[in-house]
C-alpha cells in the first residue's frame, strides 16, 4: 500500500566528509531510502551511502552503552546509563595515571559508520585534530590511534607531506584539466568519494592520458579507457623508486629545485641506483621499456 505521507527531501550525504548531494525519502519520520541529486553539480552517491539506512536501522547497532558481565569472547553485556558509563571510563582513566602515569594510557578511535557530527560534535571548536586527542592531550598522554593511520593518514597526511612539504594540501582541483593522470593503488570506481571518478571520466572526454597501476584490472580502467600497468602485489615502492631512478638518471627533474629545497637529494640518487629499469622488472613484473616509458611521461606532461 502507498504511504502518502512519504516525501523527498534535498540534503547532504553524512556517510564520510565528502559532501556529496542527495535525495533522501522519509516515511512517517523514517529514513527508507537514499538517490543521487541530479539537480545539483555534486549530486552523487556510492554504494557506502546508499545502505546508509541500513546502518542507521541494524538490529546490530549499538544505541546506548554496554558494560561486559562474562568473560572475553562471550558476548554478555548489560545495559548501563551514560552517567555509569562516564564515570566507569573517568575512574579507570585515573587509576591508570595515578599508578602509572598519564603516558601509560593510549586511545583507539573510529567511527563505525564514518558519519562526520560523531567526531565533531566533540572537537572543540577551530580544532585541528581528532577529538580523541582533544581529550587525551589536555590529559597528559599522547598516544592517540585509530584507523585513520590505515585511510586518512595515507592520502591526507603522508602523501601530500612528502610531495608537497605540507599535510592537507593536494592538486586535485585541476584533475579535469590534467594532461596526464597516474591512478595508482586506488580504485576511485568503487571506493568514496564518488566525485573523484566523475572527475577521471571529465578528464578522459578531454582527452587525458591515464595511467592505471594496480595488480587488479579494475573498474576506473574501463570506464576510463586507460592504460592498465599491472604491479605484482607488495612491489609498488620498488616500481616509484625504479622511476625516481629514470628521472635522474636522464635528468628529467628540476636540477635547481632539487638543489634547494630538497633534503637528502644525493642519498636518494645513490639509493635509487639498486632499481634501476630492469632490476625492477625482475620484482615488481612491469617491463623495463613501459617504467621508462611512465617516467618520461610524467615529467614531459604539462604543468
Amino acid at each position: 500500500m502507498k504511504n502518502y505521507n512519504s516525501k523527498w527531501q534535498r540534503g547532504i550525504c553524512g556517510i564520510c566528509p565528502a559532501g556529496c548531494w542527495i535525495q533522501a525519502k522519509i516515511d512517517d519520520g523514517k529514513l527508507v531510502d537514499i538517490k543521487e541529486d541530479t539537480g545539483h553539480p555534486l549530486g552523487m552517491i556510492c554504494t557506502r551511502g546508499k545502505h546508509a539506512p541500513e546502518i542507521i536501522y541494524s538490529e546490530d547497532r549499538i544505541k546506548y552503552p554496554l558494560k561486559r558481565t562474562g568473560g572475553k569472547g562471550t558476548y554478555e553485556f548489560q545495559r548501563i546509563s551514560w552517567d555509569e558509563a562516564y564515570d566507569t571510563i573517568v575512574d579507570n582513566l585515573n587509576k591508570i595515571k595515578n599508578e602509572s602515569g598519564p603516558e601509560a594510557v593510549s586511545i583507539y578511535t573510529g567511527r563505525g559508520a564514518f558519519e562526520l557530527s560523531l567526531c565533531d560534535m566533540f572537537q572543540p571548536k577551530g580544532a585541528a585534530v581528532s577529538s580523541a586527542s582533544n581529550v587525551l592531550f589536555p590529559f597528559g598522554s599522547p598516544n592517540t590511534m585509530g584507523v585513520g593511520a590505515l585511510c586518512y593518514v595515507s592520502f591526507a597526511m603522508i602523501a601530500p607531506h612528502v610531495t608537497m612539504g605540507r599535510m592537507l594540501i593536494n592538486m586535485f582541483t585541476d584533475i579535469e584539466n590534467a594532461e596526464l593522470l597516474i591512478v595508482w593503488g586506488t580504485n576511485p570506481a568503487t571506493d568514496s568519494p564518488p566525485l573523484d571518478m566523475y572527475r577521471l571520466e571529465a578528464a578522459a572526454k578531454r582527452g587525458a592520458e591515464i595511467i592505471v597501476i594496480d595488480p587488479r584490472r579494475t573498474e576506473t580502467v574501463e570506464r576510463t579507457n586507460g592504460k592498465w600497468i599491472p604491479v605484482r602485489p607488495g612491489t609498488d615502492g620498488a616500481l616509484a623508486l625504479s622511476m625516481i631512478e629514470v628521472m635522474i638518471d636522464e635528468e628529467l627533474y628540476d636540477e635547481d629545485f632539487a638543489g634547494n629545497w630538497c633534503h637528502g637529494f644525493n642519498e636518494l640518487k645513490s639509493y635509487v641506483q639498486h632499481f634501476r629499469p630492469e632490476a625492477a622488472e625482475k620484482i615488481t613484473g612491469v617491463s623495463a621499456e613501459t617504467i621508462r616509458d611512465i617516467s618520461r611521461k610524467i615529467c614531459n606532461a604539462a604543468g
